[in-house]
């Protein structure tokens, strides 16, 4: 398995906020990801494997992302169905940011947590990653190393 942070240095020595990860790395990711998304619809919980860089609209539900540019490697993440009402993107537009969408970002955290610890109890490596401005991915970077049956 690749390890996303490896490409971190490159990236800044490169100078380039664009830069991809090899298609190595990104392979080993895509196949971490299936893994995940495995155990997940295996306890019951059916995600959706993405590119985090594709331009199309993430599904509502669960998703595994794989990051081929920065932050790179797998992160879990959830959608909720009122992201893409019109209501909802003019609050976002307007900064508006209590109530509706404050629930929202809250209800967001609260299952992509679920999701995460999900994956810890069986034993992925996994890693709450700080951004910035109260936002954190949840990684996911190893696939266990004695899977449960």
């Amino acid at each position: 398995m690749t390890h996303p942070f490896l490409f971190y240095k490159e990236a800044h020595a490169a100078g380039d906020p664009t830069y991809r990860a090899p298609q190595d790395a990104v392979a080993s990711w895509r196949n971490l990801a299936e893994q995940v998304r495995a155990e997940l619809a295996r306890i019951g919980l059916p995600v959706t494997v993405l590119s985090a860089e594709a331009s199309e609209s993430k599904p509502v539900g669960a998703h595994v992302l794989v990051h081929e540019t920065q932050p790179f490697g797998v992160t879990v993440d959830w959608h909720t169905p009122v992201e893409n009402s019109e209501s909802f993107i003019q609050k976002i537009a307007n900064q508006d940011l209590d109530g509706l969408v404050g629930y929202v970002g809250n209800a967001n955290r609260i299952i992509t947590r679920l999701l995460f610890d999900v994956l810890k109890e069986a034993h992925f490596r996994v890693l709450i990653d700080y951004q910035e401005r109260g936002k954190y991915l949840y990684r996911v970077l190893e696939p266990p190393r004695f899977p449960m049956v």
